[in-house]
């Protein structure tokens, strides 16, 4: 690891859990020696990445806030599917969502609510697990089998207990089922009633990995036309990648 990817280790430990850490605990956690732990702690204080709180402790800083603006306002992928999304969840009356992968992370960074009240706990920026729902199973499908293999071997606990990774051999079979049939659905695998369609996202040119997806209800998922559904995803996710495709072979002026 380098200097930069040890100091920026240090935001990991910020979670919903721990919200707030004091400099000796950081230290402890990361391993860092006293000296160096501070310094990380001091430089990402003055960069806005951390803000001093109550007694020593810190919390994240104000610099992250300003960092979400811009990416509303500039990610290539919620300026494509933005507008799709809106239309979807207008028409349908369902939540619709959109993940995608850096490194080893899945997260949704975009979600419309439907008229129907879901109550979905994955929203924007939160982690998603990688072998459970659907928007993370057709990210997982979605990837070269060397990406593959690599988050299975670092993350193979969170696969155990799953219906899609339990093994290396049944997550590549799930995989190519769902690669074959071109979207997926997870019954109450995140959030207990709820049920999520979801078509992969892939644009070669913007190498673009992520998932667009419906979350309704068991009740509402009942009555709806799954095979209807999911070309209504297909047509939005394919127009999102086009979108992409234009703005990265556009010129820059």
């Amino acid at each position: 690891m380098t200097s930069l990817t040890r100091m920026l280790a240090v935001l990991d430990l910020f979670t919903e859990a721990t919200p707030s850490w004091t400099a000796e605990a950081i230290n402890q956690a990361c391993g860092y020696s006293s000296p160096t732990g501070y310094r990380y702690v001091r430089e990402l204080t003055e960069a806005g990445l951390l803000r001093s709180a109550a007694g020593a402790t810190y919390v994240l800083g104000p610099r992250i806030i300003e960092l979400d603006y811009q990416v509303r306002v500039g990610d290539p992928l919620l300026q494509a599917g933005r507008d799709s999304m809106r239309q979807l969840a207008a028409t349908t009356g369902c939540d619709v969502v959109m993940a995608t992968i850096y490194g080893d992370r899945i997260i949704t960074i975009h979600h419309e609510v439907g008229s129907e009240t879901t109550g979905v706990s994955y929203g924007r920026g939160r982690r998603m697990p990688l072998f459970r729902g659907a928007l993370s199973k057709l990210i997982v499908a979605s990837l070269a089998r060397a990406r593959q293999r690599g988050l299975y071997e670092q993350h193979a606990e969170e696969g155990i207990g799953t219906s899609f990774a339990p093994s290396w051999d049944a997550l590549l079979a799930n995989a190519k089922t769902i690669r074959r049939e071109g979207f997926t659905v997870s019954r109450g695998e995140l959030d207990a009633g709820l049920v999520a369609i979801g078509v992969p996202l892939a644009s070669v040119g913007a190498r673009l990995v992520g998932s667009l997806g419906f979350v309704m209800s068991a009740k509402r998922y009942a009555m709806v036309d799954e095979a209807r559904t999911a070309a209504m995803l297909r047509e939005a996710g394919q127009q999102v990648e086009q979108r992409i495709e234009r703005s990265v072979a556009a010129p820059i002026s």
